[in-house]
């Protein structure tokens, strides 16, 4: 079965505080940060492990005057 993203599922994670996470990787699923860390092959690692396929992987740049950034 194949999922296709929709723009809801892309834009999903802009409501989340992703602040705590700066500077880290997070794997998001289901709306919600399931893993994090500064180590992209960990986190993906334990979303796997999880039973995540296709973990949703984004980096939370560090914050700048205020803001906070993602970046793939």
């Amino acid at each position: 079965m194949t999922h296709t993203k929709t723009r809801g599922d892309t834009e999903q994670h802009l409501t989340l505080d992703l602040s705590p996470f700066a500077g880290q990787w997070i794997v998001i699923q289901d709306g919600a940060v399931i893993e994090h860390g500064p180590d992209l092959d960990k986190i993906a690692e334990k979303a796997r492990v999880r039973g995540v396929k296709r973990p949703r992987v984004l980096y939370v740049e560090p914050r700048n005057q205020g803001t906070v950034k993602l970046g793939l």
